[in-house]
């Protein structure tokens, strides 16, 4: 009779990089299942079994397909916050340069995973209505698969997953940031050498045709020409000189 399965050491990186929320979610599963059920539970979330996930207030609720009739649910729940504690998070990213565009990269402190997820990935809390009383079970590891892919996808879930709306934070941001800039003005250091300043914004670029109107343009042309000959003529003429000015540009730039 073989004895019990060892729990797994963390396991290798399967992809290039993952960002810190993930990372810490991947690792609550791989510092308290065996080998056994964290290779069964990726294969179930590669294989779809994780039929649904709910991210919201703190808790994901998840349904996930197994040899039963029925799915199994599974719940994880991160540890308590006050309003106090989530206070924290808009007033680092107001004092940090760039603060809510590195966040909406999944670039944060540590100091705010700590906040948004836990303290230790152990302070995580998994339940799974399955029968393997395991201290983590397969379903529990697939789920924790799908909810770190969802969370590195798109970083901003993270904040949903702690019950912030993405717009109140952005407005509570803002207001830290008009309290941050009075601090300036009674602090002689901060007065006189200021805080970083954040990036220009990169404004989207595209050839100004592709967003005008060309119907206007043709009524532009209209007004001035004898007959729909001249129009299209005189629409293609602008065209091709706004390219080759726009031809010209790109080359000044490049040399």
């Amino acid at each position: 009779v073989s004895g019990p399965e060892e729990v797994a050491a963390p396991p290798a990186r399967r992809r290039a990089s993952l960002s810190p929320a993930a990372e810490m979610l991947i690792d609550v599963a791989a510092s308290r299942a065996d080998r056994g059920r964290i290779t069964r539970g990726r294969q179930y979330a590669e294989a779809g079994h994780v039929v649904s996930l709910e991210v919201r207030n703190g808790r994901a609720h998840a349904q996930v397909a197994g040899s039963q009739n029925d799915p199994f649910t599974v719940t994880v729940q991160l540890p308590y916050r006050s309003a106090d504690d989530l206070a924290v998070v808009s007033a680092e990213l107001a004092r940090t340069p760039n603060g809510m565009r590195a966040a909406r990269r999944g670039e944060i402190s540590g100091n705010l995973l700590r906040v948004l997820l836990a303290d230790d990935a152990n302070d995580i809390r998994l339940v799974c209505d399955c029968p393997d009383p395991a201290p983590v079970c397969k379903h529990e590891v697939a789920v924790l698969e799908k909810l770190a892919a969802k969370i590195d996808a798109d970083p901003l879930a993270l904040f949903t997953f702690r019950g912030l709306d993405l717009t109140t934070l952005e407005h509570a941001v803002m207001a830290q940031a008009k309290e941050t800039s009075r601090e300036s003005e009674t602090d002689p250091e901060l007065f006189w050498t200021g805080r970083q300043l954040p990036d220009l914004p990169t404004p989207r670029v595209s050839p100004a045709l592709d967003d005008s109107d060309l119907d206007l343009l043709h009524k532009a042309m209209r007004a001035i020409s004898y007959t729909n000959v001249e129009q299209l003529r005189a629409v293609s003429y602008i065209e091709d000189l706004y390219d080759h000015l726009c031809r010209d540009a790109v080359l000044d730039n490049e040399s």
